[in-house]
């Protein structure tokens, strides 16, 4: 008779184990499942962002000044302060991001989104409001080609100007094609 109580703790400690081991099994399942594109799963990009997983790509929101940089092509001043991003991918992307960049590092984030984007055009509407900017600036692709007169991979219009404070904010709007 004390074999049985013996054999039952023994059943019972083999399915404590298969418990373990399925929880164990799941938990990594779930926390892996959006770095192998699970739908509704999230996961943090490269550079910092959270990301989320659905049918058709995954979308990160908000985003790290470093995720702004890569999926923008562009180097900004280290100071320079996200407000509110969004980047989108499926089969193509679109990445919206509004930044700011103190008045200390002013120039030097003009001067890379000139090297990134262009010189100013006139006549372009970009999603920067314009009340109370000074010395505005906007860049875009001009026709949809670039200069071998091939179509772009990208299309941006960016919009840039001074504070009263000598802050820049910055608007970026750049899809794929």
């Amino acid at each position: 008779m004390a074999t049985k109580p013996k054999k039952a703790l023994r059943v019972l400690a083999g399915i404590a184990a298969m418990l373990a081991f399925v929880a164990v099994v799941l938990l990594v399942l779930v926390r892996q499942a959006g770095n192998w594109g699970v739908p509704y799963f999230s996961f943090t990009s490269a550079h910092g962002s959270p990301c989320t997983n659905d049918f058709t790509g995954y979308t990160c929101e908000p985003l790290t000044l470093a995720d702004v940089e890569f999926f923008g092509d562009v180097d900004l001043p280290d100071d320079t302060a996200v407000l509110a991003g969004s980047y989108r991918s499926t089969h193509d992307y679109r990445l919206t991001a509004e930044l700011a960049v103190p008045p200390a590092s002013s120039d030097a984030a003009l001067e890379e989104l000139h090297e990134a984007f262009g010189p100013c055009r006139k006549g372009v509407s970009t999603p920067l409001p314009s009340k109370g900017l000074t010395s505005r600036c906007a860049m875009a692709s001009e026709d949809g080609t670039d200069e071998s007169r091939e179509p772009a991979s990208r299309i941006y219009v960016v919009g840039t100007g001074l504070r009263k404070d000598g802050s820049r904010v910055i608007a970026l709007n750049i899809r794929s094609r």
